[in-house]
């Protein structure tokens, strides 16, 4: 795991902590400075971009509620900040810290007033929102509608604050001991046991353990995340939803980051879906939304297309062989491993086919 996300979470739960000691209005505003400081510290571009960005969303909204076309300002802005992001991808030497997240957010913020459902919100709202230091570089992509309730109701809580930082200690083993220690000497020791194999079946299953450690690492950081936010009296969207337990790939996707899955849904598959009345249309773009918010290249575009065959491949034979009809127990190993086999092959089968191979580093496997 590392070093420098462990460092910035301690920080956001010291600052969790810090914030009971400030009057409840000035809370977030404390939280905010100190996501500030924690990105000078580590990137200071990444401040600068930042800020520019909720500073060009909120005067563009204002600007839209004055009299100014609201899908001219809709549309341009989101090309604006989507622009941003593509040219952050091909930017080397930079460390860009939670762009991919705080991008989406911004997005979701226009296209929720675009669309009418939010008005305007105020610069030190937008703020507040976006500087919320524990869900800064891991996500949830959380909704401000949400984050306002939550920020409203905040109150001093003994349970609820013990209950953040047990679930912070329980994701932090699950990131750094189960996922990094235990996870990673299995993938380091396959990787030699795997040398004598044919190329595409130790690819097939160093990309099968590679899933597992990403499990492990994601959903514990997100559970860290999410504790802190529950440390600082606020209790945001979650993230994992037992995604192993899922009767189809398409059931996993919406149990595995649900906060971008869920995004994608909301602006990316309904749109798409209600222009062309394709579902199927619908279901490639929300995947290539998925697959190139991790990464922009050829990998991923072919990723994201191999994930949505999956989901209509299991769709259709969920039809022929329904999963409540297999034997309890049979079916609780069987699908699992069916849904891991499909996610881990996408790795052999796109170097197979196109020679396009990905850094395992990159958040999926």
């Amino acid at each position: 795991m590392n070093l420098q996300v462990s460092a910035i979470f301690l920080l956001a739960m010291a600052a969790a902590t810090a914030i009971w000691l400030v009057p409840k209005a000035r809370a977030l505003d404390v939280m905010a400075c100190s996501t500030l400081l924690v990105l000078a510290a580590f990137s200071w571009p990444t401040a600068v971009w930042l800020l520019a960005a909720i500073l060009l969303c909120w005067a563009a909204l204002k600007a839209g509620e004055r009299g100014t076309s609201r899908n001219l300002v809709a549309a341009s802005l989101c090309v604006i900040l989507l622009t941003a992001f593509v040219a952050a991808q091909f930017t080397s030497g930079i460390l860009w810290l939670g762009a991919s997240f705080f991008t989406l957010r911004l997005l979701h913020v226009a296209g929720e007033w675009w669309t009418g459902r939010l008005t305007a919100p105020s610069l030190p709202a937008l703020l507040r929102y976006q500087l919320f230091l524990p869900v800064l570089v891991i996500g949830p992509i959380h909704r401000l509608p949400h984050f306002e309730r939550q920020a409203t109701r905040r109150r001093w809580d003994n349970a609820t604050y013990f209950s953040g930082l047990e679930r912070c200690l329980i994701g932090f083993v699950m990131a750094h001991f189960l996922g990094d220690v235990v996870i990673g000497r299995i993938a380091v020791r396959a990787d030699y046991w795997t040398q004598g194999l044919p190329e595409f079946l130790g690819t097939w299953i160093l990309s099968a353990i590679g899933w597992a450690r990403l499990f492990f690492i994601f959903a514990g950081l997100s559970a860290v995340a999410l504790g802190a936010s529950l440390m600082a009296g606020l209790r945001l969207e979650e993230n994992f939803n037992k995604p192993w337990r899922a009767e189809s790939l398409l059931d996993f996707w919406n149990r595995w980051h649900m906060s971008l899955t869920s995004w994608s849904r909301d602006y990316a598959y309904k749109p798409v879906m209600a222009l062309t009345r394709s579902p199927l249309v619908g279901l490639i773009a929300a995947m290539l939304v998925i697959g190139l918010w991790h990464d922009m290249s050829l990998y991923y575009v072919c990723w994201s297309f191999w994930q949505a065959l999956g989901i209509v491949v299991s769709r259709q034979a969920g039809k022929l062989v329904p999963v409540a009809s297999l034997p309890r127990p049979f079916a609780a190993i069987v699908v699992p491993l069916g849904i891991l086999a499909w996610l881990s092959a996408a790795r052999p089968v796109i170097s197979l086919l196109l020679g396009v191979d990905h850094d395992p580093a990159n958040a999926l496997f």
